[in-house]
């Protein structure tokens, strides 16, 4: 595993973490109105979310919309520079502890590209002590650190903050050993989640055992997820943004430990996401963009490790109802109504400023996902995500597909879906293929490995085409390794792959004209099962990623050793050097043009 990984381990206390350094990231020029096709039935649909109870009141969007536009960049520390301005002192400090107040909290300097333990420790006078995080919530001010000391605490909700923003962050961070301070009970504004970030921006959350209930044998229950940051766009007419989500152990949760919806500009990073009883470890949705997820660990949920829907359905549906768009033709699932109420909503809101149903610029690097998936879904599932990057990934002994892509069976690209293309000439461009799903993802550097009939280590689902895929291992012994839809032949570019098996589904392998290059043509390795790359890499095992104990968690000293060989004539060496990491998941600077997610061992 990575180093600052490690370092979260064994440091004594939380920081803020970064990734190193790579070239901008153009992405392909895409028309906005390319889209994906019908998703496999049994992959779960979005859930519908409860409403938040907590107040947001109520504003006019703005009479001169404002469109977002997000920094590309391949690299995630340069997206967090430019994404992310955070203050080089806090104004207040604010203490929260049952105890004695404490005079002065030593923490590690505010730098979020320091590294677990690398950043420099300071000491600060405490200005002012309160006894719940509630409090702190209300009396916090853009710039401040609310400074949690050890202790169990009840979970709390913070809303739209004014004076917060770029240098004036609100910084949440447990003191202590790693798993001292406990947040065990929902908020009291809403007992549907333990945190809840209610149309908040610029807000880091950092370093707490956000802890449910939920255990094997028994019924679900308890708060939904362990954090959920949730824009409220009906009725803020915002976007929640500008949040950090650093070095958390999140667990145990009835349905998620990490939610969003309606937000965008987010780093979740250096986290444990771990046994969520009845979904997802992590769950990135409706009307979400620009988020960097990287160094996390997603353990032992029932479904997802990480699931990012960005569901058009939910989304467009929820869209409707802003008062703002009263006058918008009533609701149907046709291609001409989203296309309608895009235009209307992007007129009064202004581009990217609403939720859309359409997830750009992601960069999910360098995590784990091991022993999810028990009923369903996928280890890394993606709906409505595109014009993203996806490398350093490393997925094993989970009990669904590896990486998905699809478009969530949504109804509005039913008619370009069923049954979609027939021939290559019926392909033409946008005109011709869905609006909404997943294109234009560069997928490199991953190690997907499992052994699950029907469940692909890669599926390039319907609706989701011109997929980018290199220096990948994709493993499933019990078939296929690649699974290829109709529309997700589109532009495919499959070059120095390593894989056993391939299926085209449907009417796909009568589409291959469409691809740019595709895993059975000359350039991967195909044909080759699990047993030849266990015997080319370090140490291949299905033990655990990781270990919880104390409150806590450490990484598994069984765990598998995924670095090929130095002498491996499979992995080491065989990749594009042209569209390659920088680093590898260890964040060790890469020096060949080795597959998977590590670099060949020294």
């Amino acid at each position: 595993m990575n180093r600052t990984i490690h370092a979260l381990m064994t440091a004594g206390a939380l920081s803020t973490a970064g990734c190193g350094a790579g070239h901008d990231f153009v992405s392909p020029v895409v028309a906005q109105e390319l889209a994906p096709f019908q998703g496999p039935t049994d992959i779960p649909q979005t859930p519908t979310l409860d409403a938040p109870t907590a107040p947001v009141i109520q504003e006019a969007p703005a009479t001169r919309p404002q469109s977002l536009t997000f920094y590309k960049t391949q690299s995630s520390s340069d997206w967090v520079t430019h994404t992310f301005k955070i203050q080089a002192k806090y104004r207040r400090v604010i203490a929260v502890t049952g105890g004695a107040p404490p005079a002065t909290v030593t923490v590690g300097a505010l730098d979020l590209n320091a590294g677990i333990g690398g950043e420099a420790k300071v000491e600060l006078p405490v200005t002012l002590t309160v006894k719940t995080i509630r409090e702190a919530t209300r009396l916090a001010r853009g710039g401040d650190l609310v400074a949690v000391l050890p202790g169990r605490y009840d979970g709390f909700t913070l809303g739209d903050k004014a004076d917060a923003g770029d240098d004036a962050y609100i910084h949440f961070k447990a003191l202590g050993a790693p798993g001292e301070v406990v947040v065990d009970t929902a908020s009291p504004d809403d007992p549907n989640w333990m945190i809840l970030l209610l149309a908040a921006h610029h807000v880091i959350i950092e370093g707490f055992n956000v802890a449910g209930s939920n255990q094997p044998g028994k019924a679900p229950e308890g708060p939904n997820a362990g954090i959920l940051v949730n824009g409220n766009f009906v009725h803020s007419s915002k976007l929640a943004h500008h949040i950090a989500i650093l070095g958390n152990f999140v667990h145990n949760q009835k349905k998620w430990g990490f939610h969003s919806v309606d937000s965008h500009s987010v780093l979740i990073e250096d986290n444990l996401f771990a046994l969520s009883a009845m979904e997802h470890g992590a769950y990135v949705s409706d009307g979400s963009d620009n988020y960097v997820i990287r160094r996390n660990v997603f353990f032992g949920s029932a479904e997802s490790g990480l699931q990012c829907n960005i569901d058009a359905t939910s989304s467009l549906e929820k869209l409707k109802e802003h008062p703002a768009l009263a006058d918008a033709p009533p609701y149907k699932q046709t291609r001409e109504w989203a296309l309608g109420i895009l235009a209307m909503a992007t007129e009064k809101f202004g581009q990217n400023a609403f939720p859309d149903g359409r997830g750009f610029n992601f960069i999910i690097e360098d995590n784990v996902m091991n022993d999810n998936g028990r009923a369903g879904a996928a280890a890394l599932n993606l709906a409505g995500v595109r014009e993203s990057l996806i490398q350093n990934n490393l997925t094993y002994g989970n009990y669904a597909s590896g990486i998905v892509e699809w478009d969530n069976a949504n109804g509005f690209d039913r008619a370009f879906v069923e049954p979609g293309p027939r021939s290559p000439g019926e392909v033409t461009g946008a005109e011709s293929l869905p609006l909404f799903g997943c294109f234009s993802n560069v997928i490199r550097n991953n190690t997907i490995l499992a052994s699950v009939r029907g469940r692909p280590a890669l599926m390039v689902g319907s609706g989701s085409w011109g997929t980018r895929a290199h220096n990948n291992i994709f493993m499933n012994d019990a078939n296929p390794a690649v699974e290829l839809h109709p529309t997700g032949i589109w532009r495919f570019d499959g070059k120095r792959n390593v894989l056993n098996t391939i299926a085209y589904e449907g009417r796909a392998a009568g589409l291959r004209a469409l691809a740019i290059s595709l895993p059975d043509e000359p350039g991967s390795v195909i044909a080759v099962g699990r047993a030849r790359v266990s015997a080319e890499v370090v140490q291949s095992s299905e033990e655990p990623w990781v270990i919880i104990e104390r409150g806590w968690w450490k990484l598994n000293p069984k765990r598998p050793d995924f670095h090929p060989q130095k002498t491996s004539t499979l992995l080491a060496g065989r990749g594009d050097p042209k569209d390659m990491p920088p680093n590898d998941l260890d964040g060790k600077k890469r020096t060949a043009a080795d597959i998977g997610c590590y670099a060949a061992a020294k």
